[in-house]
Order: structure tokens, then C-alpha cells, then sequence
């Protein structure tokens, strides 16, 4: 069974929410979860979050890896998506 938006959403918090009690909100694996989590929430219709959501680890993951790492890559991903998901939305009004 596919996951919902709004489950992926909860998903993606909760798991966020236990590296972040760990100090890891820049490892590969946050990374991955944050640009998770900002895909699901522009599905979710929360297209303001999300794009905030991709702007802060955009900017997170180059401060913390350089423009040339894959985290980087991941975040810019991420924005691309949010981006495509937005256009999507409007487009279907």
C-alpha cells in the first residue's frame, strides 16, 4: 500500500526528529530525511513549507560540505522537486 503525503510527512518528522536529538542534522542520513520530508510536504499541499523547508537545507548542506557534495546534490534535488510539484499544482486548478 502507498503511504499518504501526510503519512510520509510523519514518517519523515519522527525520524528527523530522533537524529536531531542526537546532534545529526547535517549527516548523509538527515540530509536525505530533510529533503525527504520537503518533498512530501509540497505533496501535501504545503507548498510554503516545503519550499522553505529545501531552501534551509540547501543552504545548510552547502555551508556544511561544499557546493560539490552529494548532500548538496540531494538538496538541490529536493528543490528541483518541490519546484516540479509546485508547478504541477497550479497547472491542475
Amino acid at each position: 500500500m502507498m503511504s499518504t503525503p501526510q503519512q510520509r510527512v510523519h514518517d519523515a518528522t519522527r525520524r528527523l526528529l530522533d537524529l536531531l536529538e542526537s546532534g545529526q542534522s547535517l549527516t548523509p542520513e538527515a540530509i536525505e530525511l530533510r529533503a525527504e520530508l520537503a518533498e512530501a510536504t509540497a505533496e501535501a499541499r504545503h507548498l510554503e513549507d516545503a519550499f522553505y523547508q529545501a531552501e534551509e537545507l540547501l543552504k545548510d548542506a552547502q555551508r556544511e560540505h561544499g557546493p560539490d557534495h552529494q548532500a548538496v546534490t540531494r538538496a538541490r534535488a529536493a528543490r528541483a522537486a518541490v519546484e516540479e510539484i509546485a508547478r504541477r499544482s497550479v497547472e491542475g486548478m
